[in-house]
């Protein structure tokens, strides 16, 4: 085992950027790759959604690793948001040339990248485990974690591993860090979706109505087709959270009922809901939050899904109060317009000044 120690690369920089490092001067040539793979998924095994046992994800490999056969590195989990897969890292966001321009500037450690894929047809399993949609959280952690170590040079532990995540994926990264503790040692959530029932995200919006009336299979292929965005996230939530499968097509139980045309919470099956959070769950896995070497969260101002800044303030506060050490930044922007910048200038050299490479 190779001996490591920590990439203190840009430990001053924090939430500030990263010195001296100019996009448009930094280009360099690199010898760096994409893979794309396939992952046998038995942890999506029985999922009521018809989501494939066979997964695909997208890794980076440093420029060096071809040519140093020795060399093992840390590894960095890259999760998507709702209706995207990991070609929004390769194409929109830009991660490869993002990456070689940190690693050729020294601004974070060489390190491979890995992209998974995580749709369904309700536009994604938000990683968590479900007995609709399936075992998402496991997926990620048992199932790709093991390939990813078994088929290439990483250095196979959490000290070495980090998770970020946008949107649904930053609500993964948080997920996956309170009920898959030991799997990662660094954590950044960007603008996590679905921490608060409030606002967009909240019973007052009519799409829990269009979604709480299907009735039949026909019903939900109609709001596919029609692309009711909110409508068919809301079966994605109520796949992803319940405890329990139900009767088809939906499977999983609404946490109201509809009188007069009116939401009227069931508030045993509200308080489910509730607790199957990310702020009801702080306290039990505080001890392993506070083991991590990192845990960002960051959200812009500007989110246009409204739920958003107030759920990851009040994530950040409730984690102030167990004392678990984290970094909130909250910047001027919107939900998707600076990821790419900001996993350049903030977040990959946060993330990888964290992790424990090889000497």
């Amino acid at each position: 085992m190779p001996k490591l120690h920590l990439a203190l690369l840009l430990a001053t920089t924090l939430v500030f950027g990263v010195p001296g490092l100019s996009l448009a001067q930094l280009s360099p040539d690199a010898t760096s790759r994409v893979v794309e793979i396939e992952v046998p998924a038995p942890a999506l095994a029985g999922n009521l959604l018809g989501t494939s046992e066979m997964q695909d994800a997208a890794i980076y490999l440093p420029p060096s690793y071809d040519s140093d056969p020795d060399r093992r590195y840390p590894v960095i989990y890259l999760l998507h948001g709702i209706f995207d897969d990991y070609g929004i890292w390769l194409d929109i966001e830009e991660v490869p040339a993002r990456l070689n321009r940190l690693m050729a500037a020294k601004a974070m450690p060489e390190a491979l990248v890995v992209m998974p894929n995580a749709g369904n047809k309700y536009g994604g399993g938000y990683y968590r485990n479900s007995p609709i949609s399936g075992n998402w959280a496991d997926y990620i952690a048992d199932d790709l974690i093991g390939h990813v170590d078994a088929e290439f040079r990483t250095l196979a532990s959490a000290d070495s591993r980090a998770v970020v995540g946008h949107s649904m994926g930053g609500y993964g990264a948080i997920n996956l860090a309170i009920n898959r503790p030991g799997t990662f040692s660094v954590v950044w959530s960007m603008s996590p979706c679905c921490l608060a029932a409030t606002d967009d995200f909240g019973f007052g919006n009519d799409a829990w109505k269009r979604a709480a009336r299907v009735e039949t299979a026909e019903d939900i292929e109609k709001l596919l087709a029609d692309q009711d965005f909110y409508a068919i996230a809301l079966l994605g939530i109520l796949s992803a959270f319940s405890s329990e499968a139900g009767d088809p097509p939906v499977h999983g139980d609404f946490p109201f009922d509809i009188v007069r045309g009116e939401v009227v919470l069931d508030d045993a099956a509200y308080d489910r809901y509730l607790d199957s959070l990310p702020t009801r769950q702080l306290r039990a896995a505080r001890d392993d939050l506070r083991a991590l070497r990192g845990f960002g969260l960051d959200v812009g101002l500007g989110d246009q899904f409204l739920h958003i800044p107030p759920g990851t303030i009040e994530l950040s506060q409730r984690l102030g109060a167990e004392r678990i050490p984290h970094l909130l930044d909250v910047y001027d922007g919107d939900h998707r317009q600076k990821v790419g910048d900001r996993l350049e200038t903030v977040v990959l050299p946060w993330v990888g000044a964290r992790l424990m490479v090889a000497e």
